[in-house]
């Protein structure tokens, strides 16, 4: 099982020569198993072979996205690539095909930028003449006695067009520059303007009626340029006026025919490019087709060149070498012309990447797993376990049938095709795990035997109801969770407060238990048997002499029927005592006979006080007698690059690198640490967090509890607060006041239930499931499988 470990991986060389370099990267572009390593991380990109052509890439998709940006300003629909593969495919093309896109893209984006300057003076021009008509037909407001007497006394006027939004400012600035010695008049103009950025603005006219002077006027006119301001002249004779309107009416008829058709032309344009060609529109065939090439050329980069021919090192799947060596002979077979690539395992102590085949389901759960930290090779993975374990561990928090089925509603309908295209397409990919979490909600709702807060008596009560107390029936036991009956009880709380605390710490012991096992499966699969005997069977033990024992007492104490519950004795009480009076004989003894009990407790704890020395120093001692070094590196120098070989040189340049990696990288692999001391402070802090975080972490399951009882008193608050007295009313007036409190039930149960409450508990389940379960066992210091594939373009539509 893949999710289980992780592939087997296999190490080769990889040898291209120059001239097919781009054509056996493209054939390897196909498949979803090629994980390229880079010989020099710490190389810039710029001093990368081809850093030119990933730079030219860039420039293309930045005028892909002008014309995206002008086809969104027109409000043209395009179609996305549903298959990138099967597009990549049909236009298959050779390492030319770059130069040819190229130059199609650009003399696109330059058609379209040379018509849009033309359409933005256009605009620009029928502004400036809308403005000015503004200005003449104005005019004869502003001619007013005031301004004739002005103009007499030698005052002057400078008239013209400001954004309606930099009035103030502008009278502001123009009353302190000229110390009040102006007048003002503004007249707002009604139609509104479209700027060249397309925002629709309004403007106003204004008139400045100020003393003669230079270097007043230099000052209004500074303020009017920093204000982008437009001015104009006012014709003296009423002749000359009405001619210019005229003439600015025909200016303005002739502007606007000639940006109708700029527009349309743009428009013809752009539709052309939405159009679909294959099985996507032309532009976002091109973004698919120049994405492609830089990731390709960027992959290529990786590998380092050293005279004819490009080499590195790959990582591939088990199995996989056979179609990949196939492909390269079918690419030669072709076309003789291509000299084929060619690849050989060798051996390496690199550590090998994780590698899991993943699908809709599992990936959700296997992101929870690798944001903690990535597996380890070969280690075993959490997230198969975390499928059931995580939304279990929420349900648990989260039981209530109610709620529980809403949940499981919800993520039935993200399984469907209208979710994708709905606000929460967002939320598709976890919609699997939403389900799951609803299905386990429920589960344990109908343990918890809780629905909205209201028992459901499904299978008969085992307690009978006599003068007002109950009675419990003889050897009656309920069929499934709670019986109803507890419901009604004066102790229900205290109850339910006892009977979730013991489940948290029952699930809590078996989760960690759990993990502890998966140390001991990944001890024997390392061959690392020192940490199987000194680790794994004393860590074991001790969880379960000690936490595993009192899980034991809480069934034992279960199954136990005490005539009076006074007599029962107290698991805690019985677990202090047993390390602080180890050898009294118990009091309330649950076994048989107390020895019995004080026997069992003795033996127990002495395992666990022998397995704390083993732990601590056994595996120190063992080490320091084997004197064995297990820190190893590999480092492989790089080649010095030679002048353009001859095609003689060709053949033995390929056969020189198939017998000798080449790579300037150094691993460090994970081993053993380097000396005696070392190892001591380590394990000293490893057994100290182990026997403490078995205390702490056992506790730390209590939130199971805790979060338990607060989401069901908190249904039970809102459902009390809200409807209960109205249903409990009944009748007409029960109705009618049922149906109006319900909005308020309704909207208190979703807002803070089911998405508060619900988010609180996943955060919880997260801290669980990273720190008392993996920790255990999960080292998560490995790195991911980086499959070299053209499957990894994506288009700019959201994937799910």
């Amino acid at each position: 099982m893949s999710l289980f470990r992780s592939e087997q991986m296999e190490f080769y060389n990889l040898v291209i020569p120059r001239e097919s370099a781009w054509d056996v990267m493209n054939t390897l572009g196909y498949f979803d198993s090629v994980h390229i390593i880079d010989y020099d991380p710490n190389l810039p990109q710029i001093n990368r072979p081809f850093s030119n052509y990933v730079k030219r890439c860039d420039d293309v998709m930045q005028k892909i996205e002008q014309i995206d940006s002008e086809m969104r300003n027109f409000k043209i629909e395009k179609r996305y690539c549903p298959d990138v593969i099967d597009l990549l495919k049909k236009r298959n093309g050779t390492h030319k095909q770059f130069e040819e896109l190229e130059q199609d893209i650009c003399k696109v984006a330059d058609d379209l930028e040379h018509q849009q300057q033309t359409m933005n003076s256009l605009q620009e021009k029928k502004n400036t003449i809308r403005e000015n008509l503004e200005v003449l037909r104005n005019a004869v407001a502003f001619q007013n006695e005031d301004s004739e007497e002005a103009s007499l006394l030698g005052f002057q006027k400078m008239v013209g067009v400001i954004l309606k939004e930099d009035e103030m400012r502008f009278k502001r600035i123009i009353f302190r520059i000229t110390k009040g010695n102006i007048h003002v008049d503004i007249m707002d103009i009604q139609e509104h303007f479209i700027q060249q950025d397309r925002r629709i603005v309004q403007k106003c006219v204004f008139m400045l009626i100020y003393p003669n002077g230079d270097l007043t006027q230099k000052k209004i006119q500074r303020v009017i340029e920093s204000f982008s301001c437009n001015k104009f002249d006012i014709p003296t004779s009423s002749d000359q006026h009405a001619q210019r309107i005229t003439m600015l009416e025909n200016q303005l008829s002739e502007a606007d025919q000639l940006l109708h058709l700029t527009i349309t032309q743009i428009n013809k344009r752009l539709q052309d490019l939405a159009e679909v060609k294959h099985n996507c529109s032309w532009i976002e065939e091109m973004r698919i087709l120049v994405t492609k090439e830089r990731y390709l050329y960027m992959n290529l980069n990786m590998l380092n060149m050293t005279n004819s021919v490009f080499h590195g090192q790959i990582w591939l799947p088990q199995g996989q070498d056979q179609k990949i060596q196939q492909a390269l002979r079918n690419l030669h077979g072709n076309d003789k012309q291509i000299p084929s690539g060619q690849i050989q395992e060798c051996q390496t102590q690199l550590t090998p990447p994780t590698y899991y085949k993943l699908n809709q389901f599992t990936y959700p759960f296997q992101e929870i797993v690798n944001t903690y930290g990535i597996p380890r090779y070969k280690e075993i993975n959490p997230g198969l376990s975390t499928i059931i374990t995580f939304p279990f561990l929420v349900g648990v928090m989260f039981g209530d049938i109610g709620h529980g089925l809403l949940l499981f509603v919800c993520g039935l309908y993200l399984t469907t095709e209208d979710a994708r295209k709905s606000i929460f397409s967002g939320i598709v990919p976890m919609r699997y795990m939403i389900l799951l979490i609803g299905f386990f909600a429920c589960y344990n709702g109908l343990i918890y035997n809780d629905f909205l807060s209201i028992g459901l008596n499904l299978f008969g009560s085992c307690y009978n109801l006599v003068d007002g107390e109950y009675e419990l029936q003889e050897d009656c036991v309920y069929k499934f969770g709670i019986d109803p009956a507890w419901g009604s009880s004066a102790n229900q709380l205290t109850f339910m407060n006892s009977f979730k605390m013991k489940l948290a710490v029952i699930i809590g012991v078996t989760h960690m238990t759990f993990g502890i096992i998966l140390k001991g499966f990944n001890t024997l699969h390392f061959n690392n048997y020192l940490d199987f005997f000194c680790e794994f069977i004393p860590q074991f033990l001790l969880l379960l002499c000690s936490f595993g024992y009192m899980d034991f007492l809480l069934f034992l104490k279960w199954s136990t029927k005490f005539e009076d519950t006074k007599d029962a004795p107290s698991v805690i009480t019985t677990m202090i005592d047993m390390v602080l009076r180890p050898f009294d004989v118990p009091e309330k003894p649950l076994f048989e006979s107390g020895e019995q009990q004080r026997f069992i407790q003795l033996l127990l704890l002495t395992i666990i006080t022998f397995c704390i020395p083993i732990m601590l120093i056994t595996k120190p001692l063992i080490f320091s007698l084997r004197k064995k070094n297990h820190h190893q590196y590999q480092q492989i120098p790089s080649q010095v690059p030679e002048e353009d070989p001859n095609p003689e040189q060709l053949q033995h340049d390929m056969q020189k690198e198939q017998s000798q990696p080449h790579s300037k990288l150094s691993i460090q692999q994970h081993n053993e640490h380097d000396d005696i001391g070392e190892l001591i402070v380590h394990q000293s802090i490893e057994t100290i967090e182990f026997v403490l975080g078995s205390v702490s972490n056992t506790a730390s399951y209590l939130r199971l509890w805790a979060l338990s009882l607060a989401h069901s008193q908190l249904a039970e608050v809102f459902f009390s607060m809200t409807i209960a007295s109205h249903i409990g009313e009944g009748g007409f007036f029960g109705t009618i006041g049922s149906v109006v409190q319900f909005p308020g039930f309704a909207l208190a149960t979703f807002g803070v239930l089911m998405c508060m409450d619900l988010m609180e508990c996943f955060l919880h389940a997260l801290r669980l499931q990273w720190v008392e379960f993996q920790s255990k066992f999960y080292k998560a210091d490995g790195y991911l499988f980086k499959a070299y594939s053209f499957t990894n373009i994506k288009t700019n539509k959201e994937d799910d």
